[in-house]
Order: structure tokens, then sequence, then C-alpha cells
């Protein structure tokens, strides 16, 4: 995202807390409704996550990254899109496919795991400049719930060409 968002970027983890908030593990009652079992209900009833829908689109329906400014919002959208063009761990499924697949596989199954984001840096191996998708894991080390986890690369734009010296 950082090539994308540059002065926007300190809005990264404030954007990853609401994407996962939308997608996180049940609280309990009535009262608490929300979170995934909000997301199962609303995936029934509307479809928000479809095959040959962008996630972009999805994403926006929910009204995801809307409390920040529109400068920050429409480039975390533009960075969202951007998953279309980048490939995944999943043979033959661009980024943007593979997490609307594992989103739609997830929230129709008998018993749905959360969905936690997270990023991971484009540049410490040579294959990060992709997104990631695991069915089932513990990114938390202090929760024993299991969640699917989706995680995107993110990392600065290339170094900028030198300016040429001065005369």
């Amino acid at each position: 995202m950082g090539f994308l968002l540059k002065e926007h970027d300190i809005y990264v983890g404030s954007l990853q807390e609401q994407l996962n908030l939308r997608f996180a593990p049940a609280m309990g009652g009535k009262e608490t409704f929300g979170g995934l079992d909000e997301m199962v209900a609303l995936q029934k009833e509307f479809e928000v996550f479809k095959e040959g829908r962008r996630f972009v689109t999805s994403i926006a329906v929910l009204g995801l990254a809307g409390a920040a400014n529109h400068e920050t919002k429409n480039r975390f959208y533009d960075y969202l899109a951007s998953l279309r063009g980048m490939k995944s761990n999943i043979a033959g499924q661009s980024g943007d496919v593979a997490i609307v697949k594992a989103l739609v596989r997830n929230l129709s199954a008998k018993k749905p795991l959360p969905v936690y984001f997270m990023p991971h840096d484009v540049n410490a191996a040579k294959d990060n400049n992709r997104v990631i998708i695991t069915d089932k894991a513990k990114p938390l080390f202090y929760m024993k719930q299991d969640y699917l986890v989706i995680s995107l690369p993110l990392g600065l734009a290339a170094k900028a060409a030198k300016a040429p010296k001065a005369k």
C-alpha cells in the first residue's frame, strides 16, 4: 500500500483494523451481534462477495474505510483494485480472485472462520509481491481461535530515479 497511500500510510493500521473487526469472531449474545456472524448473514442475503465481482467493490459496499478522509479511502480502494493485477499463492488466481473465492467459500462453510487481514513486507522475500491466503492459521499468538488469513503485500515504491546533477 505504501506506494499508493504515500503520506496516508499512517492510516494502514486503522484500515486493517476495520477489515478485521468486520470479520471478527463472535462475541456472544444478541447485543454483540456483528463481526463474522453478521458477515455470514449479509453474505447469505446479499452475496456481498461473489465470484466475478471485484474485492474492492464488496469492501466499498460494506462502507469500510469510509471513516477515513476521502483521499485516504480512495487511495485504499486503488490499492485494493491493484490486487487484480497481482499474483496470489493460489495457482492461476490473481490476488483479487483468490481473496473473493476464499471469502465466498469461508462465509458459506458449515463452520466459517473469522478472517484476519494482515500485511507482509513485499521486499522481505523474492516472491512476496503476491497475496497469500492461508485457510486455517492462528495469526494472533495470544488467541486460540483459528482464522482464514489473508496477507496483503505492502512496500515502498521503487526508488525514484536520481535527479540530474545541477550544473
